[in-house]
């Protein structure tokens, strides 16, 4: 709702004030007809009815400027409508999906768990990979939809980050192993931060998962933590194919994909664009480098600290 008044508004202003200046207008040419028919006798022009020309000309253009308005207004809403609706069903969809992923999930970890071939245990594996993967491309867009709609505000409250990322990063590292790449994790904080423990597990796990697609298998991800005056700063990076300068300044974007170097994209252009707004509302800031010595991208969140433990 607060979306479609940002943009209502502009469109009602400038039709108030188009209006006032016709009434404007009106009144004016009205009350000073005997000085335009004046104004026409210098030029050449006779005859009383060059009051009402100018009148009509006048009145015809501002008529014309206010039904474009109208029109552009009316058009706007419909798109806002039609945008709504679609992201109304890709949320639906999405929350559907979650379902019978979770009962795939389920069975394959039960046959993991039973004895089997080598073949067959290799097969489950990579099924619970791929319906992880998917677990998390469904979250990304139910999270961005909820994200565009403004319908998922954080509660913050206060999170030890040495805690959170010694739990985070024995969490994640077996599964970025499994994909076969290395993580080297230096954590080097004692800060507490405005913050949810979901927001920074989403907002970590996009910018590894992000690393991961712009590698090559075997490559190495860096990921530090590091306090520095009033701030927090986390840096992930790796040895990717690294950022085109070009689309630096459009890389958190909705729906925006950097092309590999096969010339595909991949992904879905949610996960920097989660990252970006999740970090917003955390008060802090992120930003993305590409290096020029080297191959890779670098991405940095600063947060700011509420305190520092002892």
């Amino acid at each position: 709702m607060a979306r479609a008044r940002s943009f209502v508004v502009p469109y009602v202003l400038s039709l108030v004030v188009v209006i006032a200046v016709l009434v404007m207008w009106i009144i004016y040419a009205v009350s000073s007809g005997s000085r335009l028919n004046e104004l026409a006798e210098r030029v050449g022009a006779t005859g009383p009815t060059w009051t009402w020309v100018i009148l009509g000309v006048g009145c015809g253009l501002l008529g014309l400027l206010i039904v474009f308005i109208t029109h552009q207004l009316a058009r706007s809403l419909a798109e806002y409508r039609y945008a709504r609706k679609q992201e109304e069903f890709v949320s639906s969809i999405t929350h559907e999906m979650k379902s019978p992923l979770a009962a795939i999930q389920l069975h394959a970890q039960t046959l993991q768990q039973d004895a089997m071939t080598r073949e067959g245990s290799e097969s489950v594996a990579y099924i619970l990979r791929e319906s992880d993967r998917l677990g998390r491309l469904i979250d990304n867009v139910l999270e961005s939809s909820r994200l565009v709609a403004r319908k998922h505000l954080l509660s913050l409250e206060p999170v030890s980050l040495a805690v959170f990322f010694e739990n985070f990063f024995a969490e994640i590292t077996p599964r970025v192993a499994s994909q076969g790449f290395n993580l080297d994790v230096h954590l080097a904080t004692k800060a507490t931060v405005e913050a949810t423990d979901e927001a920074l597990r989403r907002v970590l796990t996009n910018l590894i998962d992000n690393a991961i697609r712009y590698s090559a298998r075997g490559g190495r991800i860096r990921c530090r933590v590091e306090d520095f005056g009033g701030w927090v700063r986390i840096q992930v990076e790796d040895e990717g194919q690294g950022i085109p300068k070009g689309e630096l300044s459009r890389i958190f974007e909705r729906f925006h994909q950097v092309r590999r170097d096969r010339g595909s994209s991949t992904g879905t252009g949610l996960g920097l664009f989660i990252v970006s707004q999740l970090v917003d509302q955390m008060h802090g800031s992120v930003r993305a480098a590409s290096h020029e010595d080297r191959p890779g991208a670098s991405f940095v969140v600063e947060l700011p600290m509420i305190s520092e433990d002892g």
